[in-house]
């Protein structure tokens, strides 16, 4: 678990517990902590009545709640205040290719961090990994657990909707058609990421389709453009599979102003790891 650490007007440090409660609530609603979220107030934290906490709901509402009542059976928290975290730039979403091992959770977690919207998984031609429907459900709850706890940890009031695993044809037709749709090919050569960004300055809603370790094959490329998708390079210098993904939402934030908003208005608070 995290901190949100405040400075007080005397200027020392106030920390308060940062806890995911994917419930709508409002001022004056009463509700009880999870198994997990109450060893970590009262064991750790020995949180007491009175003491404050804040809780996000990942649809990008934000509460503070004061503890009003403590056990070790349960503890109760009653809303005090609620505001909604300020609109991003643009809206993001990140089709990703299943990779091999535990990639994924990497890809998942930083996503989250550089503030996409979604993540589609999906299985292509490439893809090592071939997942029964259990081990892809159980695969899924860990993506969305994982996109969770990084949402807190980067103070995000939302978290990015992570679907169940899709075929490569069902990704195409769920992709936004109101998007600039681009595929990221190794082996295209016409148009970089720069340019393609100048040629559409103004949008704000992006779908970035990033292949396999293996890449995507040509058949798959035809597929994507014929449905929209822009086919774009990184440059001559191939990059890992999950630093390719990082790299291409980082210039994209970077592009829409992701990393400037909110400057002006920004509080003294850190986060701090456990």
């Amino acid at each position: 678990m995290g901190l949100l650490r405040h400075e007080k007007r005397d200027g020392s440090a106030l920390t308060i517990p940062r806890l995911y409660y994917p419930c709508v609530l409002t001022v004056g609603d009463r509700c009880f902590l999870s198994e997990e979220h109450l060893h970590y107030v009262r064991s750790v934290q020995r949180m007491k009545p009175g003491s404050r906490l804040s809780l996000f709901d990942g649809r990008g509402q934000e509460y503070t709640a004061v503890i009003v009542d403590i056990s070790a059976e349960r503890a109760l928290a009653e809303i005090i205040d609620r505001k909604s975290a300020p609109e991003r730039p643009a809206r993001i979403t990140l089709i990703q290719a299943l990779p091999k091992g535990q990639k994924m959770d990497f890809i998942v977690q930083k996503a989250t961090e550089l503030g996409v919207d979604e993540i589609l998984p999906f299985s292509s031609e490439r893809s090592i990994p071939r997942l029964p429907p259990e081990k892809a459900r159980l695969k899924t709850e860990r993506w969305r657990k994982i996109a969770g706890e990084a949402a807190r940890q980067c103070r995000r009031s939302d978290v990015p909707n992570i679907p169940e695993i899709q075929s490569f044809a069902g990704i195409l037709k769920a992709a936004d058609a109101d998007s600039l749709k681009m595929i990221f090919w190794e082996e295209e050569s016409r148009q970089g990421l720069k340019d393609l960004l100048k040629k559409f300055s103004g949008t704000c809603i992006f779908s970035i389709l990033v292949g396999p370790e293996g890449g995507l094959t040509s058949e798959e490329v035809e597929a994507a453009t014929a449905a929209g998708f822009v086919s774009v390079s990184l440059g001559k210098q191939i990059l890992k599979l999950e630093t390719a993904a990082v790299a291409i939402l980082a210039i994209i934030q970077y592009e829409v102003g992701l990393f400037g908003i909110g400057l002006e208005n920004a509080q003294k608070a850190v986060i701090l790891e456990e």
